[in-house]
């Protein structure tokens, strides 16, 4: 290349037409060279940018539907008679005339793919345009326990922040002898700013683990939670309270994860109701035309080494009154 430019500035001092057809021979090579690598390129990312959501151009909704069954491989249920039923849909896809047209059969392989814990959601449905959750956390000093009631939650990261912030400024304050974590009703949402705001009372170790239907595992740590919610890892350990977590049949997804991440502590007990069953963990896709997948791909390993895949979690004490019976067990911890 130094040659080359030393060639053309000695042309532009001293041009002749030979030169002047040598510089030009070698810039058109140049620029056919990059032209070729263009079209290679966009070769490239026609043909494999739908598979990563990549769309240059419009994809029909056949490709669009395809788009989408690439991704539903992943999904845990997917056994030996998949093939099957992917050639099945695309089969009835081939006359879809929109994108809608093709939701329904997306809709029910996504079920068959992930399971009840799988959605294959409409633009409409897309939880970024739900209206943001307004459950945020509430917070009392009982006599010395204190009481956390944390609810379901969707929303944007301020409100998040806000949610997790109002758990943690609680638990700083150091005022209480026992904790009761009411997961009671949380549906599920984010589980980050619900783990992140509780992280003082968890130990900074592997809170539980996901489980691909290959067998590989990834293990979540408290550490983990605070980094992906945008929050500093603290010297700061584990308050050692008697902690009861409150459940029900309504305690469901990320609620469930949350309930996972104390199960197994010596000094955590759960009272309560058996949960909603949603103990898988998800991947988050968005798709071409903003309909949103949330396809189930892994089980979950909890710290004593029990496998959830959509399985209730279990009480460590079965009752419908859980609160009585969570602060008797706790004043008893505390010596009342």
């Amino acid at each position: 290349m130094e040659n080359v430019s030393l060639f053309c500035y000695n042309q532009l001092r001293n041009p002749n037409k030979k030169g002047c057809a040598i510089m030009k021979k070698v810039l058109l090579g140049c620029l056919g060279t990059v032209l070729v690598l263009l079209a290679l390129l966009i070769g490239f990312l026609a043909y494999f940018g739908p598979d990563y959501g990549i769309f240059l151009f419009p994809p029909s909704p056949q490709d669009y539907a395809r788009s989408v069954v690439k991704k539903l491989d992943f999904g845990l249920y997917t056994g030996k008679d998949w093939e099957n039923e992917k050639k099945k849909a695309l089969e009835k896809l081939e006359s879809a005339k929109t994108y809608q047209d093709t939701y329904p059969v997306l809709e029910k392989l996504t079920k068959e793919a992930g399971g009840k814990h799988s959605y294959f959601l409409s633009p409409q449905d897309n939880p970024e345009n739900w209206s943001e959750s307004k459950n945020q956390p509430e917070v009392q000093n009982r006599e010395g326990i204190l009481y956390l009631k944390v609810p379901a939650f969707t929303g944007d990261a301020q409100a998040a922040k806000a949610y997790a912030n109002k758990l943690s400024a609680a638990l700083k304050k150091g005022d209480y002898q026992a904790v009761v974590v009411d997961l009671i009703d949380n549906t599920g949402g984010n589980m980050y700013p619900m783990i992140a705001g509780l992280s003082s009372l968890l130990p900074d170790e592997d809170l539980f683990q996901f489980v691909e239907k290959n067998g590989s595992k990834s293990a979540v740590s408290r550490s983990d939670i605070l980094k992906q919610f945008g929050l500093e890892q603290t010297d700061e350990k584990a308050k050692k309270v008697p902690i009861a977590v409150l459940t029900n049949e309504r305690t469901g997804s990320s609620g469930e994860m949350t309930v996972l991440a104390f199960k197994g502590l010596e000094n955590v007990k759960i009272f309560g109701q058996p949960t909603a069953s949603y103990t898988t963990g998800n991947n988050y896709y968005q798709l071409y035309d903003g309909a949103v997948l949330l396809l189930t791909t892994s089980s979950i390993l909890d710290r004593t080494g029990k496998l959830y895949e959509n399985e209730a979690i279990q009480p460590d004490v079965l009752t419908d009154q859980p609160l009585e019976e969570a602060e008797s067990w706790l004043k008893g911890q505390i010596g009342e």
